[in-house]
């Protein structure tokens, strides 16, 4: 089968989604298809390449949030003259780059339900929900910034509606936010699909306690250190301010590495937090890492907290997982199968440092057997193989 994806972020850099639509081509090339990638691009960076798969990258939004009326038009644009002698079999987008391809899609199916290009079916895959997400920033009294509450927002919770609107199928990364779009959207349960974050086994790896050590001293640590590890974009919603402050509700030796670039303004205040608690010697903050050496970072931790006021089921909760390492998390709810991921009760610096102290002293196990053979890309890329078969079988009727 020939597959058009429309997905923003492909590596490099491998911040952000880039990782998991990366993973689950690879996956899905080895089960025999062939991918035209439509995809946002850094100039300055190299192109991660895959065998069987061909590239339409387009220069990425100028600042964000501006994806809607800069990068998504002028793909669409290109898609609009491109498509007709495509021959692609089915169209799987993922979020809100493909807006005005949704738009379209329903304006045909308004207008021209007889199209020939509504005959290949759409399969959009949400990693999150506009109105889930402003739901729970209210709830959390977090108030968004000007341009994401009045422009942004609005546009996505719109890409959403009209992805439901024209989708064949929907997938969602998390049960929770399958109920979101059933609930905000009004998607048909018949077509929701869960195919939760995926990891790739064979990379994230854990090492023996001589590796570990090696690793900490490396990056300036003690033997006796024990590390918390948050990796990924430093932003509000990810409430990093908070695991600082719970730096000082543990003993000296819990060292916080924060991997991962951050918003400016954020940074700032993360930086701000750092000096007036007087925690340079107890916080180490490391740029963004490449995805192929990320599990480095896991490797010499103790500890994975991530104190989130809302996610759709993090990648890195399972990358940790699948390292050896416990996960403290908060913002999602995972599956009952995975052993060695913890719930924060609430988003306290003091509730965050005791949960910490409690699990990394009581060496709680990690089940990484269970995560490599139910939460591998492969296994990921069998269950999209269903919902394929589910979108082809209904539009043969």
């Amino acid at each position: 089968m020939r597959i058009l994806r429309i997905v923003y972020d492909w590596p490099q850099p491998w911040s952000g989604l880039a990782p998991a639509p990366y993973e689950l081509t690879r996956s899905q090339v080895e089960l025999g298809h062939t991918f035209d990638i439509f995809c946002g691009r850094w100039l300055s960076k190299p192109f991660e390449r895959l065998p069987g798969v061909e590239f339409h990258p387009f220069v990425r939004e100028p600042f964000p949030g501006s994806i809607f009326f800069t990068t998504a038009p002028f793909m669409f644009l290109y898609y609009f003259f491109w498509k007709d002698k495509a021959g692609v079999d089915l169209i799987h987008s993922h979020g809100h780059f493909g807006i005005w391809v949704y738009a379209y899609r329903v304006f045909l199916n308004r207008f021209f339900k007889n199209s020939p290009e509504l005959k290949i079916p759409l399969v959009v895959h949400f990693h999150n929900t506009f109105a889930g997400r402003q739901k729970k920033l209210e709830d959390a009294g977090q108030e968004p910034k000007f341009f994401s509450k009045y422009v942004s927002w609005p546009l996505g919770i719109w890409s959403d509606k009209l992805a439901i609107k024209t989708g064949a199928a929907y997938i969602f990364v998390s049960e929770e936010l399958k109920k979101e779009a059933i609930e905000y959207y009004g998607a048909d349960p018949q077509k929701c699909f869960v195919v939760e974050s995926g990891v790739d086994p064979k990379l994230f790896v854990s090492v023996n306690e001589q590796e570990r050590h090696s690793t900490k001293r490396d990056m300036g640590m003690d033997y006796d250190d024990k590390v918390i590890l948050n990796l990924g974009k430093q932003v509000q919603r990810k409430n990093i301010h908070l695991l600082i402050e719970a730096l000082e509700f543990l003993p000296p030796y819990f060292k916080l590495l924060l991997v991962g670039p951050s918003d400016i303004k954020y940074g700032i205040e993360l930086d701000t937090l750092i000096s007036v608690k007087r925690l340079h010697n107890r916080v180490v903050r490391a740029d963004e890492t490449s995805y192929p050496q990320t599990p480095i970072a896991y490797q010499m931790a103790d500890i994975f907290v991530l104190p989130s006021s809302f996610e759709g089921f993090p990648k890195v909760v399972l990358e940790a997982l699948s390292c050896g390492v416990p996960a403290l998390v908060s913002g999602f709810k995972a599956g009952d199968d995975l052993r060695g991921i913890y719930y924060l009760a609430d988003l306290t610096p003091q509730t965050i440092a005791q949960s910490i102290l409690n699990i990394v002293s009581k060496k709680e196990p990690v089940d990484r057997d269970v995560v490599a053979v139910k939460y591998s890309w492969r296994v990921r890329a069998l269950q999209v193989e269903k919902v394929y078969e589910y979108v082809t079988g209904q539009n043969q009727k």
